[in-house]
């Protein structure tokens, strides 16, 4: 008797392709690759694939790599961060050709892959790594430079976003050639007068998106931009910065039709930003052609602002409320906690965060209600002994909080921790609570390893050491820990038994104080003789400090 067929299988190929078009490349295979022969033909044919590897574990990385080859990508994330240490090395050095890859993400890089086999790349993202200032030498930054360089001769880039704000430095746009393909930049710069530099080098640019944090305001800069007339459309978040300064660079962009302006909260004069007549008249002065303009403006906590509500009514003009012709906003960004003297558009910030001071006591400061949708929760006791505070009641945390049920990641400060009693009971309430970050002394950690606590996956020990006294019981403690990152240890032997007892283990970052391993090949046969792993990569970041991902 024949097999009932699926009704998949009787969908023409095209239909199928426009279902993988709304998936991801996880999650076309998860879905369609074991139901039926006819499918998987249609996954070995597809070729618009879109692939993001961030966080993601080894054996899914592996199966995605074996079933889909480089030229059926059309959109790629690889993340050489901690929980995926080598995966750009491991990934490009096995793969070269990418004959339809149009976009393109790099997570955490430190060398660049070879972009020019990448014909037909039309955007690239760039989110750069946070260096110490060890590693933050000249050698470092010219090979940022030089692979500048490259990216400027790829014919087909379109877009490209230099996520480099934790660089804290600015590019040399100076070396660069001449490129008339690139339309659309994002970029962090310390000071505007390299603007420019990026104009002479895209002299057709036409969406800019700049991210400003200067230190000074003075006479020391350029006296022309040569803003491109092709230049339509700018974005611009004022981290920190100066009035003057974005009234000399909006004036050059005379062919503007859509400005939008963040300006965030840290800044020296606030009040400079509060002038909405000051706003209309730059605007109507300079760019006759702007139809959408978005102004939005972060206060500072409203006892701190000297604010009045004059400041304010300069917004609830005609220029502001009148949008038959052409489209203006203003919005104020405001924590949960304050109001606003008169009605205008607000913006409530939302923080996933919440940090507390332990314990409470007459001078704190508590919510006038308890904040929800808290994801991350930050223990914090302030000291001026070296005593460390235990928290032994939930009720402590209950002023400030009292639904827990989307806590995922519980942070305890160097002088903060919990009893194991208090901590089971706050996983009892907390089903999401997966991630635990210990800063305080190892003392206070041994005496949690006497409970288990197999909800907790991911573990960042920033000062403990797991030491051949605690390994075995700490391995018993955590029996489903997937994810441990800067946990220390005294030899080569504490991190055997790590790797050997934590059998869901997908990553590590070592810190090892007694043994370092000279060179990668080293390391490499050390684990296969030492350990079961086979299939794995790892990063020497120095000679102490591993980082490893793991197929388990």
């Amino acid at each position: 008797m024949p097999l009932p067929q699926l009704v998949l299988d009787q969908f023409p190929v095209e239909l199928i392709f426009d279902v993988f078009t709304y998936l991801t490349a996880s999650e076309i295979l998860h879905s369609f690759h074991n139901f039926s022969q006819y499918l998987r033909q249609c996954i070995r044919s597809y070729q618009h694939y879109k692939i993001n590897f961030q966080s993601i574990r080894k054996r899914e990385y592996d199966w995605i790599c074996k079933v889909i080859h480089p030229d059926q990508i059309m959109s790629l994330t690889v993340s050489d961060d901690e929980e995926t240490p080598g995966q750009m090395d491991l990934f490009f050095s096995n793969n070269q050709s990418f004959t339809r890859l149009e976009h393109l993400r790099l997570r955490n890089l430190e060398d660049f892959p070879n972009l020019l086999q990448m014909e037909c790349l039309q955007s690239l993202t760039i989110d750069f790594k946070t260096r110490t200032i060890y590693s933050f030498d000249y050698n470092h930054m010219k090979r940022h430079d030089n692979a500048l360089i490259k990216i400027f001769q790829l014919s087909n880039l379109r877009t490209l976003i230099l996520n480099n704000e934790p660089l804290n430095m600015d590019f040399n746009f100076k070396i660069l050639s001449i490129t008339e393909n690139l339309h659309t930049l994002q970029v962090h710069l310390k000071t505007i007068d390299n603007l420019s530099d990026i104009f002479i080098c895209m002299p057709k640019l036409q969406r800019l998106n700049l991210s400003l944090k200067t230190t000074f305001s003075g006479d020391h800069h350029v006296s022309e931009f040569n803003v491109p007339r092709s230049l339509t459309h700018l974005s611009i978040k004022v981290k920190y910065g100066f009035r003057d300064e974005i009234e000399r660079f909006i004036q050059a962009c005379t062919m503007l039709t859509y400005l939008n302006i963040h300006i965030e909260r840290n800044q020296s004069d606030f009040n400079q930003w509060l002038d909405g007549n000051w706003w209309q008249l730059l605007i109507e002065k300079v760019l006759p052609h702007l139809k959408i303009f978005h102004l939005r403006i972060d206060l500072i906590p409203l006892p701190e602002l000297t604010m009045t509500k004059q400041l304010l009514e300069s917004f609830q003009t005609i220029f502001w409320t009148d949008n038959q012709n052409k489209y203006r906003t203003f919005t104020i960004g405001l924590l949960p906690s304050d109001t606003l003297p008169v009605n205008c558009k607000q913006h409530i910030e939302s923080s996933e965060t919440l940090s507390i001071d332990l314990p409470h006591n007459e001078v704190s400061v508590l919510p006038s209600k308890c904040v929800s949708n808290i994801k991350t929760l930050n223990l914090k006791h302030n000291s001026r002994t070296a005593e460390c505070y235990i928290l032994s009641d939930l009720c402590d945390i209950k002023l400030y909080m009292n639904d827990f049920s989307t806590l995922v990641h519980l942070k305890l400060d160097s002088e903060c921790t919990i009893t194991p009693f208090v901590f089971n009971q706050l996983l009892t309430t907390a089903p999401c609570l997966t991630r635990l970050t210990i800063s305080s002394f190892p003392g206070h950690l041994h005496k949690m390893l006497d409970f288990q606590y197999p909800q907790i996956r991911w573990l960042d020990l920033r000062r403990v050491y797991i030491s051949s006294k605690i390994r075995t019981n700490f391995c018993l403690a955590f029996p489903n820990l997937e994810h441990l990152m800067n946990c220390h240890v005294y030899s080569e032997e504490d991190l055997e038994v790590l790797i050997e007892n934590l059998k869901y283990l997908q990553n590590i970052t070592i810190h090892n104080q007694a043994y370092y391993f000279d060179s990668n090949d080293e390391f490499d046969q050390w684990l296969r003789k030492h350990t079961h792993l086979k299939n794995f990569t790892f990063k020497l970041i120095n000679e102490r400090q591993i980082q490893l991902w793991i197929n388990n």
